[in-house]
């Protein structure tokens, strides 16, 4: 079996507030392997977004891996100096933020933050790095890029911003990409442009991408493997056919149901009951049992570890066997 480019092993992140103590991320497992598109999932506030900072280590003052190990080509970024982390930060290791707007500095144009990049990590001059600027906007499909490299952040569309975003990750030819949540401030049509462009970049490449959103739907067409997250933990761990065609995991089981559906009728859509959990005070034993329709009293008091209850099937559940019970009993009513 080929050795994962990135293993995260019970990664834990804490906050340090006035308020006390915020667990935003406690408890995630998962692989990165090189060419594949790994998927991480979950509503807002589950963790997704601090688990890809942590991984670049660019968490603010509060912020703090507590625990576990994150082992990028055999080396712990937990445990490296600053400047090293710098040396793999951009270059080995890039990412694509949320909103292009706020990541991209509005006093420099386009050109000046790619060309910035591209000095920094390949020892080019200023001029061979604008060429190569140029090149990168042209390739990720900005039309006249000799005139957008000159152009400044808020002169560009949002879909063109995002773009330059992703020419600004790609400039140093990354092992892998995180996208977080790339499409979300983007019509349904840029959407899928930009995720069609992502996919086309990566087989140039061969590189990973770590995939953040809160869409199923982007999972299902995008990633190979998904990791499940909710309150800071990864709760189920699987490909992708396997995910949608056997969850496992209650809470991915009621993401699932709660997706409309044009093949069956519907009279009303699904909703998980309840509200995702204050950070400042998870419930105790397993976080999702309040909202749980399968939890009984060992729920309440115990955590469930992450196992894998079926080849290369990790659930985070002491009753996963009723969601089988209740498909069965779902596909036996559709009969």
């Amino acid at each position: 079996m080929k050795e994962p480019i990135l293993s995260v092993r019970n990664l834990r992140t804490y906050f340090y507030t006035e308020d006390g103590i915020v667990k935003a991320v406690d408890g995630v497992d998962f692989d990165v392997f090189q060419g594949e598109t790994l998927g991480i999932v979950g509503e807002s506030g589950c963790g997704k977004s601090v688990t890809s900072l942590s991984i670049l280590r660019i968490l603010d003052e509060k912020g703090r891996i507590v625990e576990g190990s994150i082992v990028f080509d055999n080396v712990d970024l937990t445990k490296i100096s600053e400047e090293s982390m710098r040396k793999i930060r951009g270059k080995d290791i890039a990412m694509i933020f949320q909103e292009p707007m706020v990541a991209l500095n509005p006093v420099f144009t386009i050109g000046e933050q790619i060309v910035e990049a591209i000095v920094l990590h390949q020892k080019v001059d200023e001029t061979t790095a604008k060429k190569m600027a140029v090149d990168l906007l042209r390739k990720v499909g900005i039309p006249e890029p000799e005139k957008r490299v000159d152009e400044y952040p808020h002169e560009l569309s949002g879909g063109m911003r995002q773009r330059a975003m992703i020419a600004m990750a790609l400039s140093c030819k990354p092992k892998i990409l995180i996208a977080d949540e790339p499409t979300t401030a983007l019509d349904v049509t840029i959407q899928a442009q930009i995720m069609e462009l992502m996919k086309q970049l990566q087989r140039e490449y061969g590189m990973a991408i770590i995939l953040i959103t809160h869409d199923m739907g982007v999972i299902a067409e995008n990633a190979d493997r998904v990791v499940v997250m909710y309150a800071g933990k990864a709760v189920e761990y699987t490909d992708v056919k396997t995910l949608f065609n056997d969850p496992k995991h209650p809470y991915t089981w009621g993401l699932l149901h709660a997706i409309p559906r044009l093949d069956i009728e519907q009279t009303r859509l699904y909703n998980i009951p309840g509200i995702v959990p204050n950070p400042l005070k998870f419930p105790t034993g397993c976080k999702f049992h309040p909202r749980c329709e399968f939890a009984e009293e060992k729920c309440k008091s115990e955590e469930p570890e992450l196992k894998e209850v079926v080849n290369g099937h990790l659930v985070r559940c002491f009753f996963w066997e009723k969601v089988e019970q209740a498909k069965k009993k779902e596909a036996g009513d559709k009969q």
